[in-house]
């Protein structure tokens, strides 16, 4: 609820008072409050502004009061409107050289019903509203005359309507309004005043603001001004575009410290990114301040900048870089530098340096430590050397033994030839003599029961020999583009007996999309017979079985120049990977070396004769593949594995 309107009536006469609060009531308005005060020296007992919203002025009063009133209430009145109460036209006329001093007048002779009240709103609306105009020029008067940035508005063409005395100064005027209708083509040199005019008339097309712009002004003297600058666009009541406004500060001494420090500051750079090792500055915390090229290139960042205010974490594993952490505490705790350490680093990427590294406390001006310094030679290269040094030695002596392996093997398969050979037709003979003796025979029991287990013995010695012979010189294969999941599928068909007899659980885990690869179907379903049957036999109560296929592109080597990887296979070759997965015992660490080893078995003589896993080999190595076996990662049991290079590989 707005508050009622006080007003000071100034007259002698209480006549006066009565009349003008009769047309207040008349008029019907309640937010009017009217008081009297007889004499001008009781009013300026008081703050007219706390005081009252208006003065009327009763100007029947001598006419010297009259000017001595409006003359003191003018000066002092502030938001306070002056309203005069005269008689008739006349009577104002006596007072045409003051009347500019006041709001409003009323003229009684021409006073209309209600009119009173609304003047006196209008003319307190009015003084209140040209105050506050007033108040907010002087403040901007005083801003501008005060302010020692500079200061300016220009009209569409960039041409001044308004400077500060701070501008004028500071380009070599005395007053103001010399630069009035100037722009800066008269006051810089077209280096500057053409830049900062097309900045200007973008404001103007666009609206957007130029905000802190670093600006070179070069002047005709010679002398060279930084000011950093903010233009704004400049717009009427109807908030159109009519020009700019903007303040710039002068921060040539500023920007000469800058520049006097940036040389120094890159000289500095220079020496420390050109040092032969590398150098940095951490703090207490561990963060980088400094750091040069050559260090940066340690931490495999791509330059110092991707290192500032980062800590080791950022670069080296969780572990690594808490260790080197723990050094520098030790550093900077003891106050004690270091020299000459030698540090293997490994950072995120598995890469690994050598560093021969020297650290040393960092002191302020206090003698505080704040810090360290660090300078760190990289040696990777010589240790690099040597540990190829180290490879090489025990490549060869693996390349060694692996020729050993190879010539015993050839040994092996051809005693196996050879036994096999000699064994194979007196086998066939006694056989023969075993079949006419159970002929003969017949009704005999005892010696019938007798001949029957040597014809096993002697078929077990046969199959014996078939397998020797399968070993020694395997017959030749024939390559053909094949699905290896169909071949899975058909040897699964095969052997459902076997899987269900052994109460296996089977779980197919074949990707549908592989591509095809080289494969002679009877040698590979031997393969796979023979992988099946012997995870079969290490699962005496049952379990599960896993057969999974999947499709992979090689993307390292093997671990060393003579591995069966880097024999086989070539980055970026795509390969098809078999495995078959079972939940029995695993394989004993012991018997991981010699599981491929012709005649070397885990089973009993009755189960096997140690030569399954050295035909699969075989088999699998005329397919250009390979095959491991090892223990599983998740669980209990083994996992042999299949790799066999896709039908489009050359």
């Amino acid at each position: 609820m707005m508050l009622p309107r006080k007003l000071l009536l100034l007259s002698p006469d209480p006549e006066e008072e009565l009349i003008l609060n009769q047309y207040i009531q008349d008029a019907k308005i309640d937010n009017y409050t009217l008081q009297r005060i007889s004499h001008l020296h009781k009013l300026k007992e008081f703050e007219l502004s706390t005081m009252c919203d208006a003065v009327l002025l009763d100007m029947q009063i001598e006419r010297s009061d009259v000017i001595k009133a409006i003359e003191y209430l003018a000066s002092k009145k502030g938001p306070v409107a002056l309203i005069c109460l005269c008689r008739n036209h006349k009577q104002l006329r006596d007072y045409i050289d003051v009347i500019h001093l006041i709001d409003d007048y009323i003229l009684a002779e021409s006073l209309t019903e209600g009119e009173l009240p609304t003047r006196i709103s209008h003319a307190i609306r009015r003084c209140q509203t040209e105050f506050q105009l007033l108040s907010e020029q002087n403040l901007l008067k005083a801003l501008l005359d005060n302010i020692p940035d500079a200061i300016y508005f220009k009209d569409r063409n960039s041409r001044f309507l308004k400077v500060n005395s701070a501008m004028a100064k500071q380009y070599g005027h005395n007053k103001p309004h010399e630069l009035i209708g100037k722009s800066d083509f008269d006051l810089f040199t077209k280096e500057h005043a053409q830049p900062a005019y097309d900045d200007e008339q973008c404001i103007i097309q666009t609206g957007d603001p130029l905000i802190g712009k670093i600006e070179k002004e070069t002047l005709p003297n010679g002398k060279i001004n930084w000011v950093t600058t903010t233009k704004l666009p400049l717009r009427n009541e109807h908030d159109e575009i009519i020009g700019t406004m903007g303040i710039s500060r002068t921060v040539t001494e500023l920007k000469e410290t800058q520049e006097a420090l940036s040389r120094e500051s890159a000289l500095l750079n220079t020496i420390i990114d050109h040092a032969l090792a590398g150098i940095y500055v951490k703090d207490r915390e561990g963060r980088y301040l400094i750091v040069n090229k050559r260090h940066a290139t340690y931490l495999g960042a791509p330059n110092p900048a991707a290192v500032h205010n980062k800590q080791l974490f950022d670069f080296f594993p969780h572990e690594e870089a808490s260790r080197i952490n723990a050094l520098d505490e030790t550093i900077m705790e003891k106050d004690q530098g270091m020299e000459n350490m030698i540090d293997e680093r490994r950072i995120k990427d598995g890469k690994t340096i050598w560093l021969l590294t020297s650290k040393v406390p960092f002191h302020d001006e206090s003698g505080n430590c704040i810090g360290l310094v660090g300078i760190s030679q990289d040696i990777t290269l010589q240790k690099n050397i040597e540990l190829q040094l180290k490879s090489t030695i025990q490549t060869l002596e693996e390349t060694k033994l692996q020729l050993i392996e190879a010539e015993k093997l050839k040994t092996v398969g051809r005693l196996a030839a050879g036994i096999a050979h000699e064994v194979k037709n007196p086998l066939a003979v006694v056989l023969l003599g075993v079949d006419f003796l159970k002929s003969q025979l017949a009704d005999n029991t005892e010696l019938r029961e007798m001949l029957e287990d040597m014809h096993q013995a002697v078929n077990k010695a046969n199959d014996v020999v078939f397998e020797l012979l399968d070993y020694s010189s395997p017959h030749k294969v024939s390559l053909v583009p094949s699905s290896i999941n169909t071949a899975i599928q058909r040897v699964l068909a095969l052997m459902r007996h076997n899987i269900r007899e052994a109460q296996i659980e089977l779980i197919d885990e074949c990707s549908p999309d592989l591509p095809d690869v080289l494969i002679d179907a009877s040698k590979i379903d031997q393969v796979f017979i023979n992988l099946i049957l012997n995870a079969i036999s290490v699962m005496k109560n049952g379990g599960q079985i896993t057969i999974r296929t999947y499709k992979q592109r090689m993307s390292k080597t093997g671990s060393n120049v003579s591995s069966g990887m880097t024999e086989l296979f070539r980055i970026g070759d795509s390969i098809v990977i078999v495995e078959i997965l079972d939940t029995g015992t695993g394989i004993n660490k012991k018997d991981a070396p010699k599981l491929f080893d012709p005649f070397y078995s885990t089973k009993s003589t009755e189960d096997g004769t140690g030569l399954g896993l050295s035909v699969t080999r075989s088999i699998v190595d005329m397919h250009r593949g390979m095959i491991t076996l090892e223990n599983r990662e998740d669980t209990q049991g083994a996992c042999a594995r299949l790799l066999f290079p896709t039908a489009e590989q050359k």
